[in-house]
């Protein structure tokens, strides 16, 4: 490793920690501060009814919505609130060595996590409009215990990816540096980790939702002729039954996936802004000079507000988990999924 020039502070890509004035401070940190107490709120209450209500955690979606819950209750609980010290103290670092590995690791992990379960999220709901009138009678795509894999192999891969650093592939030798914690990465580590981790997932999370969209314009026309025609061919009262289970399952899931659709929008949202300028910064060494320092915090912050959006936007908004959350954990289980 080569310790002879200054590693790069976390919060601004250059060697030079800036200094904000109050007029900066003050708003942001109060921003910051805001989306602490209500991301930390809300995700706890949705990782809690779901761990407490049979009915919502025997859906694999809910599953895939407690692990972005348990992700964002991570980043507001263990990262966030170094950024609001840091505002006030100049990004000095008064934890030691350890806990600034702790502070860049945990970082490392929930945004990957985010997007990779939000890409899971897509295929099961890409699957599920996919063939709405076969599919449904042989087996699911996506179950319980195939959900729990997915969701294991997401958060070990954001592990093992977020230790890489840790373990020796990094530009120096030391997280902590004249007093400041530094995200001391390779300018190969950054650019995979923006690549695999944001850029690539979130494009092909935006493939999958475009063909979303045109299979819920094609086959909802297509899905009536379908039925009419099945029951012009058989007078089968028990096929018509079928079919309109079939149908309901199938708009079910047109609203799920309306939903998650949401839940990425929002999230491009809040981390585009913030992975466009890392990957400027990182292919482009004289355009990082000219990124203002307020920007990058800015930005960072814009990620951080995602967390506290996520519980709105599912949990909060469904009638029947708000109902689940008010009631005691149900003596049976309940199997059908949330309809959202």
């Amino acid at each position: 490793m080569n310790n002879s020039s200054e590693p790069n502070p976390v919060t601004t890509g250059t060697d030079k920690v800036p200094v904000f004035p109050p007029s900066f401070v003050y708003p942001v940190a109060t921003c910051h501060i805001l989306i602490v107490a209500v991301a930390a709120l809300g995700n706890f209450i949705v990782c809690y009814a779901i761990i407490a209500n049979k009915s919502l955690r025997s859906s694999p979606t809910n599953l895939f919505i407690f692990s972005l819950a348990f992700s964002d209750l991570l980043t507001v609980t263990l990262a966030v609130p170094f950024d609001i010290e840091g505002l006030f103290l100049n990004w000095a670092w008064k934890h030691g060595e350890i806990m600034c590995e702790a502070w860049i690791t945990v970082y490392l992990i929930t945004v990957p996590t985010s997007i990779l379960t939000l890409l899971a999220l897509s295929v099961d709901r890409y699957k599920s409009l996919e063939d709405p009138l076969n599919r449904f009678r042989r087996f699911r795509f996506m179950t319980r215990k195939k959900a729990l894999i997915v969701i294991s192999v997401i958060w070990l891969y954001s592990l093992v990816f977020a230790l890489l650093p840790v373990m020796g592939w990094r530009a120096f030798d030391e997280f902590v540096y004249e007093g400041i914690c530094y995200f001391p990465f390779t300018e190969i580590y950054s650019t995979l980790s923006s690549c695999l981790n944001f850029v690539i997932p979130s494009l092909i999370t935006c493939g999958i939702y475009i063909k979303i969209y045109v299979i819920a314009r094609s086959q909802s026309s297509a899905f009536d002729k379908e039925i009419s025609r099945q029951m012009l061919s058989t007078e089968a009262y028990s096929r018509t039954l079928r079919s309109s289970k079939e149908k309901r399952v199938y708009l079910r899931n047109v609203r799920a996936a309306k939903t998650i659709s949401i839940f990425v929008a929002v999230f491009f949202f809040c981390w585009v802004p913030h992975s466009s300028i890392s990957i400027t910064a990182n292919l482009c060494k004289s355009c990082q000079a000219k990124i203002p320092h307020e920007v990058r915090v800015v930005f960072v912050m814009f990620g951080y507000l995602n967390s506290a959006l996520n519980p709105f936007l599912f949990a909060f908004r469904n009638r029947r988990f708000k109902k689940q959350c008010r009631k005691k954990p149900p003596a049976q289980n309940n199997q059908e999924e949330l309809k959202t």
